[in-house]
């Protein structure tokens, strides 16, 4: 009889057993099933072709497992709680709408500040931060030096950055 059969049978056999067992040590019987389907699992995967006593083994198995997620749960303190009230204790990292409304007003107000400079800063400020362009590949395409370029955008930076701050 194959390897595969053997587990099948002591399945078969042992259920009953097993749920009892795993019942006592979880205290229900949706956790025994779960503990036993969890057991099974990872009995299926022991590659050890000869094992002396598999019911046993089986046992520890789900002792150990069952432990482990005490110890787990003990950890994590989640054990009973309701997630409704867990999670109302969570700040909420979503900007409010007023605060949207208003990161959009003032990009929109950066925008128009970006328009309204020279053609040359306007655009080189747009290449840089909007597109991603380099310096270098800003000043070969503006027919600029790179220092000059650099310059221009850090003018347009430094007036959008003060009307920025006033409108805080």
């Amino acid at each position: 009889m194959g390897a595969e059969r053997v587990s099948h049978t002591l399945y078969k056999t042992h259920r009953a057993a097993f749920l009892a067992y795993a019942g006592r040590l979880t205290g229900d019987r949706q956790s025994a099933e779960d503990l036993v389907q969890d057991a099974w699992v990872l009995f299926e995967q022991c590659r050890t072709p000869e094992i002396a006593a598999p019911a046993s083994y089986f046992k520890t198995i789900m002792r150990n497992l069952f432990q482990f997620s005490r110890k787990r749960t003990r950890l994590e303190g989640t054990h009973g709680t309701d997630f409704d009230s867990a999670s109302a204790s969570v700040a909420d990292q979503a900007p409010s709408p007023e605060q949207v409304t208003n990161a959009r007003r003032q990009m929109h107000r950066l925008l128009d500040v970006i328009d309204s400079m020279p053609p040359r800063q306007c655009a080189a400020i747009k290449m840089y931060y909007f597109d991603g362009l380099k310096l270098r590949e800003i000043a070969a395409q503006l027919g600029l030096s790179v220092s000059f370029t650099q310059s221009l955008i850090a003018e347009g930076i430094e007036l959008c950055s003060t009307i920025r701050e006033t409108e805080r």
